[in-house]
Order: structure tokens, then C-alpha cells, then sequence
């Protein structure tokens, strides 16, 4: 069975409580959340060591985070990441304001 993750990242997240699991005939698709950038490192080895097979993450984590965490799966695990189009950037920012949830830096500035 194939195990695919997308993480959230929030200081107001609790990891333990936060999650969701939705099983199908063929994957595992899971939720997860994490408070920092360094429990996302974390997670992504604990989910290589565990099977998973493909990562993705919310807009907060960035190209950034997301190589970091793709080095410390050891290579094994694929990890995207959302962006958004420059086209909307004025409706994100509208909505998100100057700051992604858990104050990760606004998801369209890079």
C-alpha cells in the first residue's frame, strides 16, 4: 500500500491531537501537522523510515524547508511544495495577510 503525507505547519498545531488519516483500496493519505521548521525536518525521516513514499507541504514551509526536509529522508522521499501563482498574490495576501498561520513569513514572498 502506498503512504502519502501533506503537512501543515503552525504554532497552534498540536501534532498528537492535529491529523487525520483517509484510506483508500491502494493509499494511505495523511495529515499532518507540525510546529516548527525543525519538527518538519524530523517528521520527514520519521516518515521515510516508515514507508512513506511522496511528501507535500503548505506554502509555509517554502523551497527552503522543503530541501531541507527531502537531505534529512536521505533522499528517499520526494517533498513538494505549494505555491501560489503571481497572479493571485493580491487575493492571498488579502486573505493570509502579512503573515502565514504560526508566522511563517507570507507565502508569496520569496
Amino acid at each position: 500500500m502506498k503512504k502519502y503525507a501533506m503537512l501543515l505547519m503552525g504554532a497552534h498545531y498540536d501534532p498528537d491531537r492535529d491529523r487525520a488519516c483517509f484510506p483508500s483500496s491502494d493509499t494511505e493519505t495523511h495529515i499532518l501537522t507540525v510546529r516548527t521548521p525543525e519538527e518538519a525536518v524530523a517528521k520527514a525521516a520519521e516518515l521515510a523510515n516508515a514507508g512513506f513514499g511522496a511528501i507535500e507541504v503548505c506554502g509555509a514551509f517554502g523551497e527552503e524547508l522543503a530541501r531541507r526536509m527531502y537531505e534529512a529522508a536521505g533522499g528517499r522521499v520526494p517533498v513538494g511544495y505549494v505555491v501560489c501563482p503571481p497572479d493571485q498574490q493580491e487575493a492571498n495576501n488579502r486573505f493570509w495577510g502579512s503573515q502565514a498561520p504560526g508566522g511563517a513569513p507570507n507565502l508569496t514572498e520569496f
